[in-house]
Protein backbone atom coordinates (compact mmCIF):
# COMPACT_ATOMS: atom_id res chain seq x y z
CA UNK A 1 0.00 0.00 0.00
CA UNK A 2 1.41 3.20 -0.85
CA UNK A 3 2.06 5.69 1.98
CA UNK A 4 -1.05 8.16 0.60
CA UNK A 5 -3.05 5.20 0.65
CA UNK A 6 -2.20 4.15 4.15
CA UNK A 7 -2.58 7.99 5.39
CA UNK A 8 -5.87 8.38 3.68
CA UNK A 9 -7.00 5.34 5.52
CA UNK A 10 -5.64 5.98 9.12
CA UNK A 11 -7.84 9.44 8.46
CA UNK A 12 -11.09 8.09 7.98
CA UNK A 13 -10.37 5.89 10.97
CA UNK A 14 -9.35 8.75 13.19
CA UNK A 15 -12.69 10.86 11.73
CA UNK A 16 -14.99 7.63 12.04
CA UNK A 17 -13.77 7.11 15.74
CA UNK A 18 -14.48 10.39 16.72
CA UNK A 19 -17.62 10.58 15.09
CA UNK A 20 -18.24 7.61 17.18
CA UNK A 21 -17.28 8.14 20.64
CA UNK A 22 -19.20 11.29 20.55
CA UNK A 23 -22.17 9.72 19.52
CA UNK A 24 -21.93 7.05 22.01
CA UNK A 25 -21.37 9.77 24.59
CA UNK A 26 -24.99 11.33 23.46
CA UNK A 27 -24.23 13.87 21.53
CA UNK A 28 -26.63 14.90 19.05
CA UNK A 29 -24.27 15.97 16.11
CA UNK A 30 -20.66 14.98 15.34
CA UNK A 31 -18.53 16.14 12.74
CA UNK A 32 -14.87 15.65 12.49
CA UNK A 33 -12.13 16.44 10.01
CA UNK A 34 -8.79 14.88 9.96
CA UNK A 35 -6.36 17.47 8.22
CA UNK A 36 -2.61 16.31 7.60
CA UNK A 37 -0.24 19.02 6.20
CA UNK A 38 2.91 18.14 4.21
CA UNK A 39 5.03 21.86 3.87
CA UNK A 40 8.24 22.31 2.56
CA UNK A 41 9.59 26.06 3.43
CA UNK A 42 12.81 27.84 1.50
CA UNK A 43 13.75 30.89 2.93
CA UNK A 44 16.51 33.34 1.47
CA UNK A 45 17.96 36.30 2.11
CA UNK A 46 20.87 38.89 0.75
CA UNK A 47 20.85 36.17 -2.55
CA UNK A 48 21.22 33.45 -0.51
CA UNK A 49 19.13 30.36 0.56
CA UNK A 50 19.56 31.01 4.45
CA UNK A 51 16.48 28.07 6.06
CA UNK A 52 15.05 24.96 4.41
CA UNK A 53 12.81 22.81 6.55
CA UNK A 54 10.37 19.79 5.86
CA UNK A 55 7.37 19.19 8.76
CA UNK A 56 4.12 16.46 9.18
CA UNK A 57 1.44 17.81 10.94
CA UNK A 58 -1.67 16.57 11.81
CA UNK A 59 -4.97 17.10 13.58
CA UNK A 60 -8.61 16.12 14.14
CA UNK A 61 -10.85 18.88 14.86
CA UNK A 62 -14.44 18.25 16.17
CA UNK A 63 -17.75 19.97 16.28
CA UNK A 64 -19.95 18.21 19.19
CA UNK A 65 -23.82 19.40 19.94
CA UNK A 66 -25.37 18.10 22.45
CA UNK A 67 -29.84 19.64 23.08
CA UNK A 68 -28.03 22.97 21.33
CA UNK A 69 -25.16 23.04 23.57
CA UNK A 70 -22.15 23.37 20.67
CA UNK A 71 -18.08 23.16 21.72
CA UNK A 72 -15.65 22.62 19.36
CA UNK A 73 -12.61 21.24 19.83
CA UNK A 74 -9.08 20.33 18.51
CA UNK A 75 -7.12 17.08 18.93
CA UNK A 76 -2.92 16.62 17.64
CA UNK A 77 -2.36 13.62 19.82
CA UNK A 78 -4.03 10.97 17.55
CA UNK A 79 -3.39 8.07 19.73
CA UNK A 80 -6.58 6.19 20.45
CA UNK A 81 -6.57 7.28 24.19
CA UNK A 82 -6.33 10.73 23.50
CA UNK A 83 -9.21 10.65 20.92
CA UNK A 84 -11.10 8.94 23.74
CA UNK A 85 -10.32 11.26 26.75
CA UNK A 86 -10.55 14.65 24.59
CA UNK A 87 -13.72 13.41 23.00
CA UNK A 88 -15.04 12.63 26.80
CA UNK A 89 -13.80 16.38 27.66
CA UNK A 90 -15.73 17.83 24.50
CA UNK A 91 -18.71 15.76 25.95
CA UNK A 92 -18.62 16.86 29.55
CA UNK A 93 -17.83 20.63 28.40
CA UNK A 94 -21.59 20.65 25.97
CA UNK A 95 -23.25 19.23 28.94
CA UNK A 96 -22.30 22.59 30.83
CA UNK A 97 -22.49 24.82 27.96
CA UNK A 98 -25.61 27.18 27.42
CA UNK A 99 -27.79 26.24 24.25
CA UNK A 100 -27.10 28.15 21.22
CA UNK A 101 -30.52 28.68 20.02
CA UNK A 102 -29.96 29.41 16.18
CA UNK A 103 -27.86 25.99 16.03
CA UNK A 104 -29.03 23.97 13.11
CA UNK A 105 -28.55 19.86 12.82
CA UNK A 106 -26.06 19.39 10.94
CA UNK A 107 -27.10 18.84 7.27
CA UNK A 108 -28.21 14.82 6.12
CA UNK A 109 -25.73 13.16 3.77
CA UNK A 110 -24.29 11.51 1.76
CA UNK A 111 -23.78 14.04 -0.91
CA UNK A 112 -22.23 13.31 -4.28
CA UNK A 113 -18.89 15.91 -4.30
CA UNK A 114 -17.07 16.77 -7.65
CA UNK A 115 -13.79 15.36 -8.68
CA UNK A 116 -11.03 17.39 -9.10
CA UNK A 117 -8.35 17.57 -11.16
CA UNK A 118 -5.46 16.20 -9.36
CA UNK A 119 -2.59 19.01 -8.25
CA UNK A 120 0.64 18.33 -7.01
CA UNK A 121 0.72 16.15 -4.43
CA UNK A 122 5.37 16.27 -4.03
CA UNK A 123 7.81 18.04 -5.26
CA UNK A 124 11.61 17.74 -4.37
CA UNK A 125 13.02 20.08 -1.97
CA UNK A 126 16.03 20.32 -4.15
CA UNK A 127 14.01 21.41 -7.08
CA UNK A 128 12.40 24.41 -4.76
CA UNK A 129 16.14 25.48 -4.50
CA UNK A 130 16.24 25.80 -7.54
CA UNK A 131 12.85 27.60 -7.91
CA UNK A 132 14.65 30.06 -5.50
CA UNK A 133 17.70 30.20 -7.10
CA UNK A 134 16.84 31.25 -10.22
CA UNK A 135 14.41 34.24 -8.51
CA UNK A 136 16.96 35.43 -7.09
CA UNK A 137 19.37 35.33 -10.52
CA UNK A 138 16.26 36.76 -12.49
CA UNK A 139 15.87 39.85 -9.88
CA UNK A 140 19.70 40.38 -9.55
CA UNK A 141 20.14 40.53 -13.20
CA UNK A 142 17.09 43.30 -13.43
CA UNK A 143 19.17 45.31 -10.95
CA UNK A 144 18.41 44.42 -7.71
CA UNK A 145 21.29 44.55 -5.03
CA UNK A 146 19.46 42.02 -2.37
CA UNK A 147 16.87 40.00 -2.53
CA UNK A 148 14.81 38.04 0.45
CA UNK A 149 11.82 36.32 0.92
CA UNK A 150 10.13 32.45 1.30
CA UNK A 151 8.73 29.83 -1.07
CA UNK A 152 6.08 27.09 0.30
CA UNK A 153 4.79 23.86 -0.90
CA UNK A 154 1.79 22.44 0.85
CA UNK A 155 0.30 19.41 0.39
CA UNK A 156 -3.18 19.50 2.44
CA UNK A 157 -4.89 16.24 2.69
CA UNK A 158 -8.63 16.69 4.07
CA UNK A 159 -11.08 14.15 5.22
CA UNK A 160 -14.48 14.84 6.83
CA UNK A 161 -16.89 12.64 8.70
CA UNK A 162 -20.20 13.44 10.12
CA UNK A 163 -23.15 11.76 12.28
CA UNK A 164 -25.68 12.64 9.49
CA UNK A 165 -24.08 10.81 7.26
CA UNK A 166 -21.41 13.16 5.06
CA UNK A 167 -18.10 11.84 3.95
CA UNK A 168 -15.70 13.62 1.95
CA UNK A 169 -12.12 13.29 1.37
CA UNK A 170 -9.94 15.59 -0.34
CA UNK A 171 -5.92 16.53 -1.45
CA UNK A 172 -5.06 20.07 -2.54
CA UNK A 173 -1.53 20.95 -3.17
CA UNK A 174 0.07 24.51 -3.80
CA UNK A 175 3.36 26.46 -4.43
CA UNK A 176 3.77 30.28 -3.49
CA UNK A 177 7.05 32.19 -3.21
CA UNK A 178 7.30 35.96 -1.75
CA UNK A 179 10.32 38.26 -3.17
CA UNK A 180 11.52 41.53 -1.99
CA UNK A 181 14.01 42.75 -3.55
CA UNK A 182 16.22 45.84 -2.93
CA UNK A 183 17.69 48.30 -5.12
CA UNK A 184 19.16 50.47 -2.38
CA UNK A 185 18.10 51.63 1.31
CA UNK A 186 14.70 52.97 0.39
CA UNK A 187 13.95 51.31 -2.53
CA UNK A 188 11.84 48.12 -2.30
CA UNK A 189 9.46 45.73 -4.68
CA UNK A 190 7.15 43.21 -3.66
CA UNK A 191 5.83 40.38 -6.04
CA UNK A 192 4.46 37.20 -5.55
CA UNK A 193 3.54 34.16 -7.84
CA UNK A 194 1.27 30.90 -6.62
CA UNK A 195 -0.28 28.55 -8.15
CA UNK A 196 -1.85 25.06 -7.81
CA UNK A 197 0.60 22.82 -10.31
CA UNK A 198 4.44 24.04 -11.01
CA UNK A 199 3.84 24.68 -14.86
CA UNK A 200 1.13 27.82 -13.64
CA UNK A 201 4.60 28.98 -10.84
CA UNK A 202 6.55 31.57 -12.41
CA UNK A 203 9.25 32.56 -9.37
CA UNK A 204 11.50 33.95 -11.88
CA UNK A 205 8.51 36.57 -13.06
CA UNK A 206 7.90 37.39 -9.40
CA UNK A 207 11.78 37.84 -8.75
CA UNK A 208 12.30 40.13 -12.25
CA UNK A 209 8.92 42.12 -11.43
CA UNK A 210 10.53 43.08 -7.88
CA UNK A 211 13.70 44.41 -8.80
CA UNK A 212 11.88 46.37 -11.53
CA UNK A 213 9.49 48.00 -9.18
CA UNK A 214 12.79 47.99 -6.18
CA UNK A 215 14.98 49.87 -9.21
CA UNK A 216 11.81 52.45 -10.04
CA UNK A 217 11.95 53.11 -6.82
CA UNK A 218 15.30 55.08 -6.10
CA UNK A 219 15.30 58.01 -4.39
CA UNK A 220 12.19 58.18 -3.16
CA UNK A 221 10.48 61.35 -1.40
CA UNK A 222 8.59 61.96 1.14
CA UNK A 223 4.90 61.92 -0.15
CA UNK A 224 2.68 64.86 0.19
CA UNK A 225 -1.00 63.79 2.32
CA UNK A 226 -4.00 64.47 0.43
CA UNK A 227 -6.60 63.42 -1.75
CA UNK A 228 -5.68 61.88 -4.84
CA UNK A 229 -6.94 59.21 -7.31
CA UNK A 230 -5.00 56.49 -7.03
CA UNK A 231 -4.33 52.65 -8.88
CA UNK A 232 -4.37 49.95 -6.49
CA UNK A 233 -1.51 47.15 -7.48
CA UNK A 234 -3.23 43.14 -6.99
CA UNK A 235 -1.52 43.09 -3.33
CA UNK A 236 -3.11 45.82 -2.55
CA UNK A 237 -6.65 45.51 -3.79
CA UNK A 238 -6.40 41.97 -2.82
CA UNK A 239 -5.76 42.65 0.49
CA UNK A 240 -8.75 45.48 0.89
CA UNK A 241 -11.14 42.55 -1.23
CA UNK A 242 -9.73 40.12 1.83
CA UNK A 243 -12.01 42.36 4.41
CA UNK A 244 -14.78 42.50 2.33
CA UNK A 245 -15.13 39.28 1.93
CA UNK A 246 -15.19 38.84 6.04
CA UNK A 247 -17.58 41.71 6.15
CA UNK A 248 -19.38 39.62 4.33
CA UNK A 249 -19.65 36.33 6.59
CA UNK A 250 -22.70 36.31 8.15
CA UNK A 251 -21.46 36.35 11.80
CA UNK A 252 -19.71 38.73 11.64
CA UNK A 253 -22.68 40.78 10.25
CA UNK A 254 -24.84 39.19 12.77
CA UNK A 255 -22.11 40.19 15.64
CA UNK A 256 -22.27 43.87 14.54
CA UNK A 257 -18.62 43.45 13.05
CA UNK A 258 -18.82 44.56 9.65
CA UNK A 259 -20.25 47.66 7.17
CA UNK A 260 -22.65 45.18 5.01
CA UNK A 261 -25.36 44.96 7.43
CA UNK A 262 -29.08 45.83 6.19
CA UNK A 263 -27.31 46.21 3.16
CA UNK A 264 -28.79 43.12 0.93
CA UNK A 265 -30.27 44.22 -2.19
CA UNK A 266 -28.89 47.52 -1.78
CA UNK A 267 -25.62 49.36 -3.77
CA UNK A 268 -22.22 48.90 -2.17
CA UNK A 269 -20.07 49.47 -4.54
CA UNK A 270 -19.30 50.92 -7.93
CA UNK A 271 -21.19 48.89 -10.95
CA UNK A 272 -17.13 48.06 -11.70
CA UNK A 273 -17.18 45.72 -9.02
CA UNK A 274 -18.15 42.02 -9.12
CA UNK A 275 -17.12 40.17 -6.02
CA UNK A 276 -16.97 36.01 -6.19
CA UNK A 277 -16.47 33.49 -3.91
CA UNK A 278 -15.69 30.16 -5.09
CA UNK A 279 -14.78 26.79 -3.64
CA UNK A 280 -14.88 24.99 -7.20
CA UNK A 281 -12.03 26.55 -8.79
CA UNK A 282 -9.55 24.21 -10.62
CA UNK A 283 -6.84 26.26 -10.14
CA UNK A 284 -7.78 27.98 -6.78
CA UNK A 285 -5.47 27.48 -4.16
CA UNK A 286 -8.03 27.33 -1.28
CA UNK A 287 -10.24 25.04 -3.50
CA UNK A 288 -12.42 21.92 -1.68
CA UNK A 289 -15.14 19.69 -2.71
CA UNK A 290 -16.87 19.99 0.91
CA UNK A 291 -17.63 22.58 3.68
CA UNK A 292 -16.84 21.71 6.94
CA UNK A 293 -20.48 20.35 7.22
CA UNK A 294 -20.29 18.13 3.93
CA UNK A 295 -21.93 20.82 1.69
CA UNK A 296 -20.60 20.40 -1.66
CA UNK A 297 -18.84 23.45 -2.50
CA UNK A 298 -20.16 26.14 -4.94
CA UNK A 299 -19.45 29.44 -6.69
CA UNK A 300 -20.86 32.31 -4.39
CA UNK A 301 -21.53 35.68 -6.20
CA UNK A 302 -21.36 38.27 -3.48
CA UNK A 303 -21.34 41.69 -5.01
CA UNK A 304 -22.74 42.04 -8.41
CA UNK A 305 -21.66 45.07 -10.40
CA UNK A 306 -21.59 47.21 -7.05
CA UNK A 307 -25.01 45.40 -5.50
CA UNK A 308 -24.93 43.12 -2.41
CA UNK A 309 -26.25 39.72 -3.51
CA UNK A 310 -25.81 37.48 -1.04
CA UNK A 311 -23.71 37.04 2.51
CA UNK A 312 -21.23 33.90 3.42
CA UNK A 313 -23.64 31.23 5.29
CA UNK A 314 -23.38 27.99 7.05
CA UNK A 315 -26.53 26.00 7.90
CA UNK A 316 -27.30 27.89 11.15
CA UNK A 317 -26.65 31.43 9.84
CA UNK A 318 -28.81 30.90 6.66
CA UNK A 319 -31.45 29.70 8.94
CA UNK A 320 -31.21 33.13 11.23
CA UNK A 321 -31.04 35.04 7.87
CA UNK A 322 -34.02 33.48 6.58
CA UNK A 323 -31.65 32.19 3.89
CA UNK A 324 -29.72 29.10 2.49
CA UNK A 325 -26.29 28.04 3.14
CA UNK A 326 -23.90 29.03 0.63
CA UNK A 327 -21.47 26.12 1.58
CA UNK A 328 -18.94 28.49 3.47
CA UNK A 329 -18.92 26.10 6.61
CA UNK A 330 -16.89 27.50 9.07
CA UNK A 331 -18.98 25.42 12.01
CA UNK A 332 -18.94 29.14 13.52
CA UNK A 333 -18.11 31.62 11.13
CA UNK A 334 -18.49 31.55 7.30
CA UNK A 335 -15.61 31.96 5.60
CA UNK A 336 -14.53 32.47 1.85
CA UNK A 337 -12.36 29.89 -0.34
CA UNK A 338 -11.13 31.67 -3.45
CA UNK A 339 -11.93 35.63 -3.84
CA UNK A 340 -12.64 36.22 -7.77
CA UNK A 341 -12.84 39.99 -8.36
CA UNK A 342 -14.06 39.86 -11.70
CA UNK A 343 -11.66 41.98 -14.33
CA UNK A 344 -12.57 45.06 -16.38
CA UNK A 345 -11.85 46.09 -19.93
CA UNK A 346 -8.37 48.04 -19.12
CA UNK A 347 -4.76 47.61 -20.21
CA UNK A 348 -2.69 48.15 -16.50
CA UNK A 349 -0.87 51.44 -18.69
CA UNK A 350 -4.27 52.48 -19.47
CA UNK A 351 -5.03 53.01 -15.69
CA UNK A 352 -2.11 54.85 -14.74
CA UNK A 353 -2.70 56.96 -17.76
CA UNK A 354 -6.09 58.11 -16.33
CA UNK A 355 -3.93 59.74 -13.53
CA UNK A 356 -3.47 63.39 -14.43
CA UNK A 357 -1.99 63.94 -10.68
CA UNK A 358 -2.33 61.06 -8.96
CA UNK A 359 -0.60 58.02 -6.88
CA UNK A 360 -0.11 54.58 -7.81
CA UNK A 361 0.31 52.21 -4.85
CA UNK A 362 1.80 48.60 -5.87
CA UNK A 363 2.17 47.15 -2.22
CA UNK A 364 0.51 47.29 1.30
CA UNK A 365 0.99 45.88 4.80
CA UNK A 366 -0.74 46.52 8.37
CA UNK A 367 -4.19 47.10 7.80
CA UNK A 368 -6.11 48.23 10.87
CA UNK A 369 -9.67 49.12 10.91
CA UNK A 370 -10.74 51.73 13.43
CA UNK A 371 -14.24 50.59 13.01
CA UNK A 372 -15.66 47.72 11.62
CA UNK A 373 -19.07 48.69 11.58
CA UNK A 374 -18.18 51.85 9.55
CA UNK A 375 -15.50 49.90 7.71
CA UNK A 376 -13.04 53.05 8.17
CA UNK A 377 -9.62 51.73 7.96
CA UNK A 378 -5.94 52.36 7.60
CA UNK A 379 -2.89 50.72 5.89
CA UNK A 380 0.84 51.83 5.40
CA UNK A 381 1.84 52.30 1.33
CA UNK A 382 4.84 49.93 0.98
CA UNK A 383 7.66 49.26 -1.33
CA UNK A 384 7.38 50.53 -4.86
CA UNK A 385 5.05 53.83 -4.32
CA UNK A 386 4.73 56.66 -7.35
CA UNK A 387 3.78 59.83 -7.89
CA UNK A 388 1.67 59.67 -11.75
CA UNK A 389 1.59 62.88 -13.49
CA UNK A 390 0.15 63.20 -17.15
CA UNK A 391 -0.07 59.48 -16.93
CA UNK A 392 3.37 59.00 -16.19
CA UNK A 393 5.33 58.08 -13.46
CA UNK A 394 7.34 60.65 -12.15
CA UNK A 395 8.76 60.73 -8.75
CA UNK A 396 8.83 57.72 -6.37
CA UNK A 397 7.48 58.51 -2.85
CA UNK A 398 7.62 56.88 0.69
CA UNK A 399 6.22 57.76 3.99
CA UNK A 400 1.80 57.55 2.91
CA UNK A 401 -0.74 55.40 4.22
CA UNK A 402 -4.25 54.74 3.11
CA UNK A 403 -6.78 56.35 5.28
CA UNK A 404 -10.23 55.60 4.01
CA UNK A 405 -13.76 54.31 4.87
CA UNK A 406 -13.96 50.91 2.82
CA UNK A 407 -17.33 51.36 1.66
CA UNK A 408 -16.22 54.95 -0.14
CA UNK A 409 -13.29 53.35 -1.65
CA UNK A 410 -15.46 50.69 -2.53
CA UNK A 411 -17.59 53.26 -4.47
CA UNK A 412 -15.15 55.53 -6.12
CA UNK A 413 -13.64 52.23 -8.09
CA UNK A 414 -13.88 53.46 -11.82
CA UNK A 415 -12.26 51.33 -13.40
CA UNK A 416 -10.17 47.44 -13.45
CA UNK A 417 -7.75 45.98 -15.86
CA UNK A 418 -8.37 43.25 -17.42
CA UNK A 419 -5.43 41.50 -16.61
CA UNK A 420 -5.95 39.56 -13.32
CA UNK A 421 -3.48 37.85 -10.91
CA UNK A 422 -3.47 35.06 -8.28
CA UNK A 423 -2.35 36.86 -4.67
CA UNK A 424 -1.54 34.98 -1.38
CA UNK A 425 0.95 35.89 0.64
CA UNK A 426 0.73 36.81 4.68
CA UNK A 427 -1.04 40.27 4.25
CA UNK A 428 -3.48 38.18 2.26
CA UNK A 429 -4.75 35.36 3.73
CA UNK A 430 -7.80 33.85 0.94
CA UNK A 431 -5.95 33.33 -2.09
CA UNK A 432 -7.60 36.58 -4.18
CA UNK A 433 -7.76 36.54 -8.36
CA UNK A 434 -7.46 40.43 -8.84
CA UNK A 435 -6.75 43.01 -11.42
CA UNK A 436 -5.49 46.48 -11.19
CA UNK A 437 -7.63 49.02 -9.69
CA UNK A 438 -8.45 53.09 -10.48
CA UNK A 439 -9.77 54.75 -7.18
CA UNK A 440 -10.54 58.57 -7.44
CA UNK A 441 -10.55 60.69 -4.42
CA UNK A 442 -8.29 58.58 -2.02
CA UNK A 443 -7.66 59.73 1.05
CA UNK A 444 -3.61 59.61 2.03
CA UNK A 445 -2.00 60.67 5.04
CA UNK A 446 0.90 60.17 6.66
CA UNK A 447 2.52 56.51 7.57
CA UNK A 448 4.23 57.81 11.12
CA UNK A 449 2.84 61.44 13.21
Amino acid sequence: MSSSGGLKMLARALAASVVREGQRGGADDVAAICTTEDVKMIRFSNNQVTVAKAWRSSAVSVMLAMKKKVVIGSIEDLSRGSIMKSTDYLLKMAKATRPNRDYVKLPRGPFKYAIFQPSLRSIQSSNLVEHVKSTICSATSCGAKRVAGALLFRNVSTTLETSASAFGEDTISSLEISVRAFADGDASGHANSCARVEKDFHPEEAGKMAAEIAKKAMNPVEGKPGRYDVVLGPNVFANLVNDVMSAASAFNVDAGLSFLANMLGKKVASTEVTLIDDGTLPDGLNSRIFDDEGIPTRRTVVIDNGTLRSYLHNSSTAKKFKSSTTANAGWIVPQPWNIVVEGGQADDETLLGELDDGIYITNNWYTRFQDYRAGDFSTVCRDGLFRVEGGEITQPLKGLRISENLPRLLKNVSALSKRRQWIKWWEVEIPTLTPHVLVRDVNLTRATK
